[in-house]
């Protein structure tokens, strides 16, 4: 049984929301962005916005200069939150499966549906209707028999618009597109891919497709197979429900409240050593990590960062955490509690570089630190968990 696909998604989600509740922004220039910092950059700007020449992560004096007439509306995440609940009332009433890719965007896996609810497009376009006659949301649709190809789909149209990429013609679909257009190439560790593809002058994905896999490996090494697989519309990845999306999550509650920052470091690097040896138990290595802390007067405050390459030992993450952990501190109140998770979990690559470009001493430090994390577990294992801990963690 063929896949079936739909992408919908409402572009600039936050713009098309702080619109709703104020008409009066229908036709200027909008962009998101906070207001209580001098240092504030855009995380969203309307169609308006863009024609102007502002774009996502210019600071708002810039973006000013740029386009006096622009209205910079604060982020209200209640409202965007209502706003994808609203949504969500429409999107399960079709899709047994959905998954969310970013705010108001949704992946939906409608195989198996069409003898209830008919093809995959016409459901595409009643989602599009629906949300547009309730909610005065204008969203565009892609339809794939993957998600790469549905998500892809769903980028190059404007609202209103719907794309039915039909089984078969991935390839010629995804040839004349541009190898940036492909979402799996905009995260920060592809950045090197991109600029070989660069020097190699492979500038579609009809160009990587064409190109021989042994050729590919060469210049790229272990990404070369899955972007030659992306460069022809495949993708395997299932829609991955919230509840089920692969995750580890550890909490540190701080009774009494605590502000000694050896302290609260060495609780982290605990929780990390636990998350940690779970993964490897898993198999699984770490893409993002996630640190949450929540002050004495309830504020909480989030910071994220991405791990690349992935990895599932403590020696590749104490750093990250740590960096983390500085971000997030920036108020002189004690902590009630922190939450460090793990996402961007896939399974742990077995074959290793064949030639490593580090320096033989770091080589030397990174393997006796992997060998020390394994013992590590064994104690843990057969003594219990406070058999060893990080210096100054209680």
């Amino acid at each position: 049984m063929d896949r079936q696909i739909v992408c919908f998604g409402i572009p600039a989600f936050e713009v098309a929301v702080a619109r709703l509740h104020d008409p009066s922004l229908s036709t200027r220039p909008v962009a998101i962005a906070a207001l209580n910092t001098s240092r504030a950059c855009l995380r969203e700007v309307s169609a308006e916005s863009e024609q102007a020449g502002l774009a996502v992560g210019m600071s708002v004096e810039r973006a000013r200069r740029v386009c006096p007439s622009l209205h910079v509306s604060p982020p209200n995440r209640s409202r965007v939150r209502n706003a994808e609940e609203s949504l969500l009332h429409i999107v399960r009433r079709y899709a047994p499966v959905w998954e969310p890719v970013q705010a108001g965007s949704f992946v939906m896996d409608l195989t198996g549906t069409g003898r209830l609810f008919g093809p995959a497009y016409d459901v595409a376009a009643k989602v599009q209707h629906e949300v547009l006659a309730q909610y005065r949301l204008d969203g565009v649709a892609g339809v794939g028999s993957n998600k790469l190809v549905a998500q892809t789909a769903a980028t190059l149209i404007q609202p209103s618009e719907l794309y039915d990429v039909r089984p078969g013609s991935e390839p010629m679909f995804m040839a004349p597109l541009s190898v940036r257009s492909l979402p799996g190439l905009q995260r920060p560790c592809m950045r090197q891919v991109l600029t070989r593809l660069d020097d190699l002058n492979l500038d579609t994905l009809g160009d990587v497709a064409e190109s021989p896999i042994d050729a590919l490996e060469v210049a790229l090494g272990d990404y070369a197979g899955q972007l030659s697989r992306w460069a022809q519309g495949i993708d395997s990845l299932p829609v991955l429900p919230p509840a089920i999306q692969p995750s580890l999550e550890e909490t540190v509650l701080l009774d009494p409240d605590a502000i000694d920052d050896p302290v609260l470091t060495g609780q982290l690097l605990d929780a990390l050593q636990r998350l940690c040896r779970t993964l490897r138990s898993q198999r699984r290595v770490c893409g993002r990590l996630t640190l949450t802390i929540r002050y004495s007067d309830y504020l909480e405050v989030t910071k994220h960062e991405r791990v690349a390459p992935e990895t599932c030992w403590e020696c590749d993450l104490s750093s990250v955490v740590l960096s983390l952990f500085q971000k997030s501190m920036r108020r002189r109140i004690r902590l009630r509690a922190m939450t460090l998770s793990m996402s961007g979990l896939t399974g742990y690559a077995e074959q290793g570089v064949l030639f490593d470009a580090r320096p033989v001493d770091e080589q030397r430090r990174q393997d006796r630190a992997k060998k020390l994390a394994v013992a590590l577990d064994t104690l843990h294992a057969r003594f219990g968990e406070r058999v060893i801990r990080y210096g100054r963690s209680s």
